[in-house]
């Protein structure tokens, strides 16, 4: 198809620039995440620094960020690919099987956004699902598939704590089948969510010191990673507050706001609802409410950040795996045999859309105030 093709090729494209990058694959920005762990006090989205550190002895190095950063892109690749082998063996119809897969191939929040995005801690969360889903489908005992759930959560959590609110559906909607009775669904649950519940809550409560931040930037330079004092990064955003961030959305201008709304929120309910009705139209009203709710996950976060296609990338990585579970033990409704050339119009209209998508900035990058998120404005307020 062209439009596999062409997203095969942008994602060539990133992956080339990543190669000949300076730095680092993951660039500037998002290495910098590398230094974030618990080695002075505890600080969100310290678990993967946190070990990073425990393998290696000590904090890592350029090389050893690099290394991090290819195996992160590896990582969330394989992982995309798992989720879009366990859609297309959860489509019931054969023929619909290659559509489900060009449908998940060339979502703009996919492998696009995955390398565009790459070295981030996303993809630690993209991998959360891809195993959330793989222990779901497993045949082992069910409290080692419980708990190895909430050991993803916990790991999702612990590298980007607002991954929750995607994260937690998944896993109740993976766990809850595995109860016999209403109390070990509630057991099940609340052994798989609450764990993850408590560090996201811990990680957004807990607010680092200035000092803690500088002494985490300061050891980065020391590895002879170029940082700036006068430069967002990811360790001097830690020390935005909610308030900074609403601050920062309310500089954006609303129409922008909306625009992005609208475009990638559209593409998001077309192709999940395109894949849902090839999926066999699995529990409808669970499907619908699953989808709903991670809509209004990636709407929320979008009030206190302006990454808005990272938002909507997690809700459709999420809705694709629910509805990989939701497929389980589901009647399959056939679609009426006259509704065919409607859908296949309306599954050429996503491919072509998600094409075009595939240029969507992260951000919107004609319409960006000031972050004041650099260490020297933080120190400065």
């Amino acid at each position: 198809m062209p439009v596999l093709g062409w997203a095969t090729l942008y994602c060539l494209k990133w992956l080339g620039l990543g190669a000949l990058a300076p730095d680092t694959m993951a660039g500037y920005y998002n290495a910098s995440a590398y230094w974030v762990s618990y080695r002075d006090g505890f600080v969100r989205r310290g678990l993967p620094g946190a070990v990073l550190e425990g393998i290696l002895g000590h904090p890592p190095g350029v090389m050893a960020a690099s290394v991090v950063a290819a195996l992160l892109v590896v990582l969330v690749l394989a992982a995309l690919v798992l989720l879009t082998a366990a859609a297309v063996r959860a489509t019931p119809d054969a023929q619909d099987r290659l559509v489900v897969a060009a449908l998940v191939l060339a979502s703009p929040f996919t492998f696009t956004l995955a390398v565009i995005n790459r070295g981030r801690y996303d993809a630690v969360v993209v991998v959360c699902v891809a195993v959330i889903v793989l222990l779901a489908s497993r045949r082992t005992l069910p409290l080692m598939r419980v708990l190895g759930i909430s050991l993803a959560v916990v790991a999702g959590a612990g590298s980007l704590e607002i991954s929750l609110a995607f994260l937690a559906p998944l896993a109740l909607l993976a766990v809850l089948p595995l109860g016999r009775t209403p109390v070990q669904r509630i057991g099940c649950g609340a052994i798989a969510v609450l764990p993850g519940l408590a560090l996201a809550v811990v990680s957004l409560a807990v607010h680092p010191s200035v000092g803690m931040l500088i002494t985490m930037m300061e050891r980065e330079s020391a590895t002879g990673f170029p940082l700036s004092r006068s430069e967002e990064n990811s360790i001097s955003a830690l020390g935005q507050t909610t308030g900074d961030a609403l601050a920062h959305t309310v500089g954006i201008s609303p129409w922008t706001i909306l625009f992005c709304a609208l475009v990638l929120g559209g593409c998001y309910v077309l192709t999940a609802s395109l894949l849902w009705a090839r999926l066999g139209h699995p529990r409808r009203y669970w499907a619908l409410a699953l989808m709903s709710l991670y809509a209004l996950a990636a709407l929320g976060l979008s009030a206190v950040g302006d990454d808005y296609r990272r938002w909507w990338g997690f809700a459709f990585v999420a809705m694709v795996a629910s509805l990989v579970l939701l497929r389980r033990g589901a009647v399959t409704i056939p679609a009426p045999r006259h509704a065919e050339p409607p859908r296949r119009r309306l599954v050429a209209a996503a491919l072509l859309v998600s094409a075009a998508m595939a240029l969507f900035p992260i951000w919107p990058t004609w319409d960006q105030p000031a972050t004041g998120a650099s260490i020297d404005q933080i120190q400065q307020h």
